[in-house]
This record gives C-alpha cells, sequence and structure tokens, in this order.
C-alpha cells in the first residue's frame, strides 16, 4: 500500500530546506521535470483511486450519486476538475495506450483528456489506432498543439465529418457579458473557426508591442489584446454606416452632475451597468459629446443643450451662403 504520509513528509521536509539555489541550471532544470513526472504519476494514482472507489461504490457509502460528485463534496473539488477527472475513469480503459502513458507519468491528464475527446469523434475502426499514435506523440507536444494534431487525424479519416461540425459551429456562435466586484466587463465568447481564425488574426495584429521614447511597452500580451479589442470597438463606433437605436448611431450615454464631474467626485450612471468614477469621466470626456440637461426634483429634464457649442460643417456653409462672408468683418 502507498505511504502517502512518507511522501508529504519528503516534500514538506523538502520545502523547508529551500535548497533548490544549489543546484546547477541543468540539474535545476532536471528537476523541474522530475517534478513534473511525478505531478503526472500523483494524478494517474488519483485516477486509479477514484476507479476503485467507483467500483466499490464509495459515494454510494457516503450519500453522494456519483464519483464526480463525491469529488466535489469530500475532496472539495471544483465541478470543472471533478467531472475531468470522473471523465478520465470512464474513458481510459478503452484507451489501453492512453492509460499507460498515464500510468507511466509521460503525460499529464489534461493530454490524456485531449486525446479521449479527439478519439471521440472518430470513427470506430479507428480508435484503437489513433489511441496508439497520439499516445506516442503527446510526450512530445503541449496540449494545445496534440489537439491540433487530433483535428488534423480526423480530418485525414473522416472529413465530412469535419465540414458538419464546421456548420454546425457556424450556427451556433455565443458571447456573453458579465461585470465583477470591479466592474469591469468579462466576456465569453464562441465564434465559428472560420470568422476566429479573423480575429486571431485581426487582434494580434492591431495588438503589437508599441515603443514609446525608447521606452519598450510595459503591457503583457493579454493587456495588449484587450487594448486592441478595445480600440477596434472605438472605432467601429465612430463609422457613419452604425446600426440606428433610437434615431440615434450606437453610443454610450453616462449621466452625471456637473459640480461632482468638476469636483472629481462622486460616480457617473450608464444607462445599463456599474457606476463609473469620477475620475473616469473626466477622461472619457476629453473625447465624448457632452450635453448639459438641467433637471427637476422628479429628474424631469427642464433645458436641454446641445453636444456641440460650435456650428456644424454644414451650418457653416449655409452661414457662409447667407452672409456672403464674414457677418462680423474684423471680429
Amino acid at each position: 500500500m502507498l505511504d502517502v504520509k512518507e511522501i508529504m513528509d519528503v516534500l514538506v521536509g523538502h520545502l523547508a530546506a529551500n535548497d533548490t539555489y544549489q543546484l546547477s541550471e541543468d540539474e535545476h532544470l532536471a528537476f523541474l521535470q522530475d517534478l513534473e513526472t511525478i505531478t503526472n504519476l500523483v494524478t494517474a494514482a488519483k485516477i486509479d483511486a477514484a476507479t476503485h472507489a467507483e467500483e466499490r461504490g464509495l459515494h454510494a457509502r457516503y450519500g453522494c450519486k456519483s464519483v464526480s460528485v463525491l469529488l466535489r463534496e469530500k475532496l472539495k473539488l471544483n465541478h470543472a476538475d471533478a467531472t475531468r477527472r470522473t471523465c478520465l475513469v470512464h474513458e481510459l480503459p478503452a484507451l489501453p495506450h492512453t492509460r499507460e502513458a498515464v500510468y507511466a507519468g509521460v503525460i499529464s491528464s489534461e493530454h490524456a483528456l485531449v486525446i479521449s475527446d479527439a478519439i471521440k469523434r472518430l470513427p470506430g475502426e479507428h480508435v484503437e489506432q489513433a489511441d496508439q499514435a497520439l499516445a506516442e506523440v503527446a510526450p512530445t507536444l503541449p496540449p494545445r498543439d496534440l489537439m491540433r494534431v487530433g483535428k488534423h487525424l480526423r480530418s485525414l479519416v473522416d472529413p465530412d465529418e469535419v465540414y458538419r461540425d464546421e456548420q454546425e459551429g457556424i450556427a451556433k456562435p455565443a458571447l456573453r457579458m458579465g461585470n465583477d466586484q470591479d466592474g469591469c466587463l468579462h466576456i465569453k465568447a464562441i465564434i465559428d473557426p472560420l470568422n476566429g481564425e479573423k480575429f486571431r488574426t485581426f487582434l494580434p495584429a492591431l495588438s503589437k508591442p508599441k515603443t514609446v521614447n525608447g521606452e519598450k511597452d510595459p503591457r503583457t500580451s493579454e493587456q495588449r489584446l484587450a487594448d486592441a479589442f478595445i480600440e477596434a470597438m472605438t472605432t467601429a463606433m465612430s463609422a457613419k454606416d452604425l446600426p440606428i437605436n433610437g434615431g440615434m448611431r450606437t453610443q454610450l450615454i453616462v449621466t452625471m452632475g456637473f459640480d461632482a464631474l468638476a469636483a472629481k467626485t462622486g460616480c457617473g450612471q450608464p444607462q445599463n451597468g456599474d457606476p463609473i468614477s469620477a475620475g473616469l469621466m473626466r477622461q472619457a470626456a476629453c473625447d465624448a459629446g457632452v450635453i448639459p440637461i438641467v433637471l427637476g426634483g422628479d429628474s424631469e429634464p427642464l433645458d436641454y443643450g446641445r453636444e456641440r457649442r460650435l456650428a456644424s460643417p454644414a451650418q457653416r456653409r449655409a452661414l457662409a451662403l447667407r452672409d456672403k462672408g464674414c457677418a462680423f468683418p474684423g471680429v
């Protein structure tokens, strides 16, 4: 029987010693690789233990309807981790080559899940060969690249089904938006493969690092992508052929008292969403149309100003025709 306590004592002792700095660079890299193998082996032991737990009905003993629920309730795993581990409990027995690689510690559970997902999409007659091929190449690739190999394999043996999947993907685009406690917007989207490639090509091109006064761009790649997305959206919002909403082009409307805006206090209130601070509002007002409105006690509009204080180009042309030049010569 595995002495789990001994393993924990060894790891705790290693962390207390804190002597990894004594290793040479090559030894340090080898140590990292060995730790990864140990992690994979521990994961394999978890899968094996969960398999035997299901076989003996341990989940029922503790009032859980499945092993997945047992892992969530008793091990405090989140739903996604418990589901993934249970998936491997059920699917690894049918994939002997992948199971062998997992139990040898040469691939991670994430690799195994990628292989399992790829093989589920193949015709039955190709399963055994695909299991062997993917298990052999998996130790040399990160999971993302392994997924591409699985897709390529499927495109070779079942191209018609790949096309049908793509058509289903085109039919089910989705985008979800929600704000966190800080008011920041989180976006999760599903985009069909073709438009997804457009997205992946356009945003990175727009998010290349910028050098300002010889200084290196301090932003991370994720921050640059977010800024590129905002820049693209801002540019699109200035287009002349945007859809009309209530007689106006799509726009953001935020309401805030003038005194609060001037004093940098309080918050502005958008039509939908969380309050926006006065400081951020002042920043936005530098490039926005500000319309003064006088409200009564019940917030009823008493006086409605204009977005711009100067004449528009069309008005200037009309005045020039009317006045035959400047209406106030010398002024």
